[in-house]
This record gives C-alpha cells, structure tokens and sequence, in this order.
C-alpha cells in the first residue's frame, strides 16, 4: 500500500441513507445564496472586502435577519434586505456602546 498523501485521494464520496447530510448541504448553500444576494443588494452590488469592512454592522444585521440561533429564519434576499433598510450609520450610539467606549478608553489610560 501506498503512504497516504496529498495525491493519492481523488474524490471523498459521501452516501447517506435517509438524505439529512444532503439536506444540510442544500439549506447552507440556500443560506449563503440569500446572504450574499442580501449583501450584493446592500452594497450595490460592491460586496469586497473593504466594502464589507466599512458596513460590517449591516452584514451582521444581515446575517442576524437571516439565521438566528441555528434556525433559518428568511432566504429571500428582498425581505432581509428591507429588513436592514435602516442605515446603520444614522443611528446614534447607544448607553451600551458610549460605555464600553469609555471603558476601553479608561483601561488604555491606565496601562501607559
């Protein structure tokens, strides 16, 4: 027998009785389709990696519309879409926010 290696495997063929394996496949890819249409839609159709970086709070809002806790809650692009029509930008800060603001910036004053 040959030592295993990266050249001797040419394909991994996964058979499944019942289809569940299958399935979750299927709802990820159903997933990341509606996540990157949502953001395609968002971003005018700009979805690199700055563009990502400067409205990561979008896409987290995207990613919250579209799954919660495990369970997929929307895939059509246009209800996620509609749902963080709201920019994130003309929000104010929140209590929450300003003060873990002037945490880090109370901890940084003390470690120099």
């Amino acid at each position: 027998l040959p030592e295993p290696s990266l050249y001797t495997v040419k394909a991994v063929l996964i058979l499944d009785n019942d289809g569940d394996r299958l399935f979750a496949k299927l709802m990820l890819m159903a997933v990341l389709n509606c996540l990157f249409d949502s953001l395609s839609q968002m971003l005018r159709k700009n979805v690199e990696k700055r563009a990502l970086l400067e409205n990561m709070e979008g896409l987290f809002l995207a990613v919250d519309e579209i799954v919660d806790g495990g369970v997929i809650l929307e895939s059509d692009p246009q209800q996620v879409v509609h749902r963080v029509a709201v920019r994130v930008s003309d929000h104010p800060l929140s209590a929450f926010q300003v003060l873990q603001s002037a945490k880090e910036q109370i901890k940084w004053s003390l470690l120099r």
